[in-house]
This record gives C-alpha cells, structure tokens and sequence, in this order.
C-alpha cells in the first residue's frame, strides 16, 4: 500500500474498531480482575483467615501513615513501633478497602509487645460518617498483648459513654492504646477472623454485558448488601504452583540486557527497521506489563516494579546512547497551539457531561504536569520516535496512541480519551519533535477531567488496579 492516502485511510479505519473494542478489553480486564480478587478471598476464608489481615512493617502500612493523637511511628526489625509522646491515646487506623462485617468475622486476632503496662481499646464507625463506637480491652502487660478479642463480647459505648450494641460492620478500626511516655508498642500483625470454624462467603455470578465502570458500579452495591460476598467460578490458587514472582523481571532484563549489547554504529543493524522495532517493544513491555497486568496497586508487587523500572532505564539508555531522533522542548511557538486544542476539548467534555468543578490542589497539579512529562518522553520521545523511523508514518501514530492507552488500562472510558488524544498528539509530534506542548496539553485536560468529570460520567482517573477501589 504505497499511496499515503489509502495509508491514512486504513489506520483510520482500524483506530475506529480499536475505539471501538476498547470498553470490551476494559470489561474483560475488569472481570477477570473481579473473579481473580474473588478467589483468592474465598482461599483465604478456606484457609480460616479473611482478606482483612495486615502485616505492620511501614508507617504507610496504616491508615495516613502515622498514629493519631499522641504518638509517633518508625519501621522496625519487629515490626512497626509506635512510640507514646505526651500522656494521651494514640489511635492507629488499620487499612479497610472496603467496610467488613463484623457479626461474621467478629474476632480480632492481633500480636504486639510493648515496652510497659497500658491502656488498650477498638474504635469503631459502621460508615464514614457514622458515630464513634468504642470498647476497652483494659490494662494489659507488656507479654500480654497477642490475643483473639471477641468484638462481640466487649462493652460498646458511643462518644457519650452510652452503652451500645455491639458495632454489626466497620468502615472504620483503629487500635486505641495509652501508654506511659517514651514507651513503645511494636505492632506485627492484625486479622479479622471468623469465631468459629470456616467460614464460607456467598458468590454471586457477575452480569454480562456491562462495561468495566458498570461492573464496578454494580459490584460496590452488592457489597453495601454484603461486604463478604464474593464474585465468579474462577478457582482459588490452592494446589497450583504458580510461576515465580522472579522470572518474568529475568527474562525481561536478559532480553534488555543482549539488546543493549549488540554495537550502535550508522548503517549497522541498530539503525535497521527491525531494531528500532525491537528497541520500542523492549522500551513499552515493562510499562505495560506493570500497568495493564494489574500491578499498579496500594502496595505494588516488586516483580512489576522490576519489569516497569527496568523499561524506563532501558530508555534513558538509549537516550544517553544517542539512539534516538532528536527531539526539542518548544519547537516553533506558531505549531505549538495544535496539542493545546485537548484543553477547550476537554472543557467542553466536562461543559456537557460534568459536574461542579473540584479543583485539585497546586501541588497536584505539579505533580500532573511532571508525570505527564515523563510519560509524553516514554511514549512519543522514545518508542513512538522509533516507531516513526521504522515503520509507515499512519502505522507509527496509530501504535503509539494504542501504547498510550494500553498504560490507562483498564479505565475503559479514559483509554477511549486517551486513545484520540494520542492520535492527535503523535500526528503532531511527528512532524515537529517538540515535546513540552504536548505535555502541557496532557497536564491540562487531566486537571480539567479530574475537576469536572471524575466521579461522576468518569469514574475516576485511576489505572491498573488503583481503578478497582
């Protein structure tokens, strides 16, 4: 196909069934996503534990990462250790990722030592907004701490000293403990546990048909109803021997490793075609294994923090290298409005389908602009600069756009915006090799759809498994 306009014409046709298809992979990702978490949930209650179990190693290993009231955190060999300050309680939020019932898992299994007598206790709200329910375990000793506590047989008061029922779900737990200033409590793990025997959740099959924010949507409400309930057939890990964690970071970096090996030189195969090929595939694999595999997640797997690292250098080395098509900042001020054009398009999207804007603060929006940087460089100043040097000019746009919202997986919505965007940006880029434009665009219209759309037609912007909270 020589023609260059029966080039653009088919890479038109086939970003339309990308466009297209996107909600279904969205969909499917989200539901394999689902049933995954499902199973793994029903291993766990099989077993005699539950989903909502820590280990305590970090002070982002509770909730804000640091004790309330009076106190202070640091990691250690033990544990994580909460150092007392003044007289006074201090409360550590244990992490709930969604609120649990406690008339099912009604028993707090928890292991800690301290360094002196204190004062310990539970603080409960069955929603967010709900009044504070406390009970007190009373003064334990120091060897005294790891123990199973009845929630149920505790005595509840509200913030009035009123006796209360027994608290029947959590959205909120914090671990309330007063000690003698200066004394120390080392936190290693916690668990919500059922009293007795195993316990076994109901699962409920997921409907077809729906989009990855329906799915969601449609499984937070069932949850409201159950917080225990769990979704699809997908069987549990017990009895499989699953790969190691190790072995795909290894290849990865093997392949990496005899690619950046072979000699640069002008003429030489580097500068072939198929080696540009390669060197955009080995840049985008470790991105999107991280992202679109589902890793990107409150407390990412190292194997994937290896894999999307080990790209991001593996591209600083073929900047340094010199391997790449020059680039510039700017480029000429009279081309730079083209990207821009993303931001009224933005505001008119948030115009019709939005809501009250909610700003985000200054320094989240620096914050926007540099990652929108780094992943303009990664996708357009690397592998989409390679891609155009080997490949057809429609073919090189319409597979940097597809990386681009492969990395926003599985955001059915926000791939689709990603998806023209990219098209529009690469077209652009390609021609004037200035980066900061498009950046600044990409910023902007993210502040824009985070202000006036995220909640509400755009379930939110997050990627990966951050998007499944």
């Amino acid at each position: 196909m020589r023609h260059p306009g029966l080039r653009w014409l088919a890479a038109g046709l086939v970003a339309a069934a990308l466009l297209w298809a996107m909600p279904y992979f969205a969909a499917a990702v989200v539901r394999a996503a689902i049933e995954s978490q499902s199973a793994a949930e029903r291993t766990s209650y099989a077993t005699g534990g539950s989903p909502w179990s820590w280990r305590f190693r970090q002070p982002d290993d509770v909730v804000a990462g640091r004790a309330f009231g009076s106190g202070t955190l640091q990691a250690s060999p033990g544990g994580l250790t909460l150092r007392a300050g003044r007289a006074g309680t201090a409360e550590l939020g244990l992490p709930l990722p969604r609120p649990v019932d406690l008339t099912r898992l009604d028993t707090l299994q928890w292991h800690a030592s301290a360094s002196a007598p204190g004062q310990y206790g539970v603080a409960v709200r069955e929603s967010l907004d709900g009044p504070l329910l406390q009970a007190s375990l009373g003064t334990l000793p120091p060897a005294g701490l790891s123990r199973a506590i009845d929630l149920r047989a505790l005595a509840w008061t509200d913030a009035g000293g009123s006796h209360v029922a027994p608290p029947a779900r959590a959205a909120m737990l914090r671990l309330q403990a007063s000690l003698p200033p200066g004394a120390t409590l080392a936190l290693d793990s916690a668990a919500l546990l059922p009293g007795h025997g195993v316990l076994t959740p109901r699962t409920a099959n997921l409907p077809a048909g729906l989009s990855a924010e329906e799915l969601l949507v449609w499984r937070d409400r069932q949850r409201d109803k159950d917080p225990l309930l769990t979704f699809g057939v997908a069987p549990g890990s017990e009895g499989a021997t699953p790969w190691p964690a190790w072995l795909a970071p290894v290849i990865y970096m093997l392949m990496l490793g005899a690619s950046a090996a072979r000699k640069p030189g002008r003429g030489g195969w580097r500068a072939a075609p198929i080696s540009d090929l390669l060197d955009a595939v080995l840049v985008l694999v470790g991105p999107l294994w991280f992202i679109a595999g589902m890793g990107l997640s409150t407390s990412p797997p190292w194997s994937g923090v290896a894999m999307f690292a080990a790209g991001v250098v593996y591209a600083l080395f073929l900047a340094v290298r010199r391997s790449l098509p020059a680039w510039h900042g700017l480029g000429a001020w009279r081309y730079a409005g083209w990207p821009l054009l993303a931001i009224p398009a933005a505001f008119a999207l948030v115009h019709v389908f939005g809501h009250a804007p909610q700003w985000p603060p200054a320094g989240r929006i620096a914050i926007y602009l540099g990652w929108a940087l780094f992943q303009q460089w990664l996708v357009l100043a690397v592998a989409g600069a390679l891609l155009a040097r080997a490949l057809p000019r429609p073919a090189a746009v319409l597979l940097t756009a597809l990386a681009f919202a492969l990395l926003h997986t599985p955001n059915g919505l926000l791939m689709q915006l990603c998806f023209v965007a990219e098209l529009g940006w690469a077209w652009w880029y390609f021609r004037h090799r200035a980066l900061l434009p498009v950046a600044i665009a990409h910023a902007a219209s993210a502040v824009l759809l985070q202000a006036g759309l995220a909640g509400g037609m755009l379930r939110s912007l997050e990627v990966s498994a951050r998007f499944l909270q």
